[in-house]
């Protein structure tokens, strides 16, 4: 099921628009999970007509191989009819060239030469070479050229160390080829695009793939797990839990069904939910597991300074907000190198003075799974399942918990979580307080209206108006004369609401300097001080 349909009909547009004359290539940016691959494959099968498309995916293998694989990719669009052969399977590209030889003679000597320089093992030449193989094709079959690089950022990987400088002069020289690369890393992707692809008339646009909105989430769910009988609020909790992401719900709730079907059960109980959590999380052998390793794995190969950077990865997994905060567990020694490769690699941010692991899935494992095995390296494997089984459990309660509450009192549970931290919301950065107290007041004018809340710390009060629909400017008005009535003067005034202001309301909320915390920075909050 497509779950980003506008996605797909905005791809489609824009190879349309290539065969009208129209050239704007473009860099889809997005985690690990988020459905980068299954747009380009949805293109791949919905491909418009007038033009060749090309598509490599990258993988990390040797560089001999994917090359090979290349070149089977290019001659594949020379040659629509013919077998797709699997390049990492050949032992040489002479049968390809002979293959083409009868009707191309002269990419047929292009090919014998990149075979020349594969045995010699000129990586780097051969690549180039690779690439000059698509004008020739597009010359001969008379047609534009798309060329598709799934993960494209594993080139420099691979040991091809002037792969975007060769990239980048034909992003700029080819008019005739549209360029459409793919990465999961977005820190270094927007860097190698902003500084060496983005030439003259190479210019990208960047389509960012954020996580689904939770209707889109929750429709997709109900009828994945139809027939199956769940808990109250079961279904949000895995969204809150793995994230909005559609790979990472696709292979849990893919586990999870094979689990009823194994045990013969209509009723997702907890052992069930358990049971299939650790079979594709905690265990070595789990899909997502397996994913999370190879995030963090390759930090290890990067010796004491990869070594620091994982350190502070399950420091800031298990609860560390602060460089301070984390220099007080691990040691201050190579923390800020440590801390900018983590921002470097996507494993986390930093938000104002504080640092978080955005992956909620992630965030999980390393606290859990990949926290005992560092440890101790003699934990085994039932206590790692205990622990892991102990966290979801603690997870489960407190999300069913604070869903008893009202949205007002779950954001009165946040704010007393506050710490002094400096965050960066809505725009602004600024510190929430320690506060002392917290209570709720009911607006004069109305009674029947939901409460404001009023949070005091030393030498600063602070009036909320929390929302769960829609906020209108007569809202702000009403909230804005209660501020002005109160005594001592607030030293700040914020609207929270669950969905997004209208213009004008937000407008005005700025004109009397309030602070509007919207989805996005509740998520936020919500990633520092509890999932809950």
């Amino acid at each position: 099921m497509n779950l980003r349909p506008e996605l797909s009909q905005r791809l489609q547009q824009h190879l349309q628009a290539f065969t009208e004359g129209f050239r704007h290539n473009l860099a889809l940016l997005g985690p690990q999970g988020s459905g980068k691959t299954y747009q380009l494959q949805h293109l791949l099968t919905h491909p418009p007509s007038g033009v060749l498309i090309i598509s490599c995916p990258l993988y990390r293998e040797s560089c001999g191989s994917f090359l090979q694989r290349f070149v089977c990719a290019i001659l594949q669009a020379m040659l629509p009819d013919a077998a797709p052969v699997r390049g990492g399977a050949l032992r040489s590209l002479e049968p390809l060239a002979q293959q083409i030889e009868g009707s191309s003679p002269r990419l047929a000597m292009a090919i014998r030469s990149i075979e020349g320089l594969l045995t010699r093992r000129q990586y780097g030449e051969a690549f180039t070479r690779t690439l000059d193989l698509i004008p020739i094709v597009s010359q001969e079959r008379g047609m534009s050229c798309v060329l598709i690089l799934d993960e494209f950022l594993l080139l420099e990987e691979l040991g091809l160390t002037h792969a975007f400088h060769e990239l980048g002069k034909r992003v700029m020289t080819w008019p005739t080829t549209l360029f459409i690369l793919s990465s999961s890393s977005l820190y270094r992707a927007r860097m190698i695009l902003r500084e060496r692809l983005q030439l003259l008339f190479g210019q990208f646009e960047l389509l960012t793939l954020e996580a689904l909105d939770a209707p889109t989430v929750m429709a997709w769910m109900q009828q994945e797990l139809r027939g199956i009988r769940r808990p109250k609020g079961m279904t949000n909790f895995l969204m809150d839990w793995l994230g909005a992401y559609p790979w990472y719900l696709t292979v849990f709730v893919n586990r999870l069904k094979e689990r009823a079907t194994l045990s013969n059960s209509v009723e997702l109980h907890e052992a069930l939910f358990l049971q299939a959590a650790w079979d594709v999380v905690g265990s070595a052998e789990g899909a997502l597991h397996q994913t999370c390793l190879a995030r963090t794995g390759h930090l290890a190969t990067r010796g004491r300074g990869g070594s620091r950077a994982l350190e502070a990865l399950l420091q800031v997994a298990n609860g560390a907000r602060t460089a301070t905060e984390i220099g007080k567990r691990i040691g201050r020694s190579g923390l800020t190198d440590a801390l900018q490769l983590l921002v470097e690699q996507d494993l986390a941010q930093r938000n104002g003075m504080c640092w978080i692991v955005t992956d909620p899935l992630l965030r999980c494992w390393l606290s859990t799974v990949l926290a005992s095995q560092w440890c101790d390296a003699r934990t085994d494997a039932p206590a790692t399942r205990q622990r892991f089984n102990q966290a979801l459990r603690g997870l489960w309660n407190e999300w069913v918990r604070a869903h008893q509450l009202s949205f007002s009192e779950q954001i009165a549970g946040l704010f007393a979580k506050f710490s002094d931290d400096t965050v960066s919301l809505d725009l602004k950065t600024g510190r929430l307080p320690r506060f002392q107290t917290i209570h709720r007041a009911k607006p004069v004018e109305d009674r029947s209206m939901e409460p404001y809340l009023v949070a005091d710390a030393e030498g600063k009060r602070w009036c909320v108006t929390v929302q769960e629909t829609g906020v209108d400017e007569q809202a702000i008005a009403r909230f804005d004369a209660f501020c002005r009535a109160q005594a001592p003067k607030p030293s700040r005034k914020v609207v929270i609401t669950k969905t997004p202001m209208d213009a004008n309301a937000r407008l005005l909320a700025k004109t009397a300097n309030m602070w509007v915390w919207g989805p996005d920075d509740l998520s936020l909050l919500l990633e520092l001080y509890g999932r809950a």
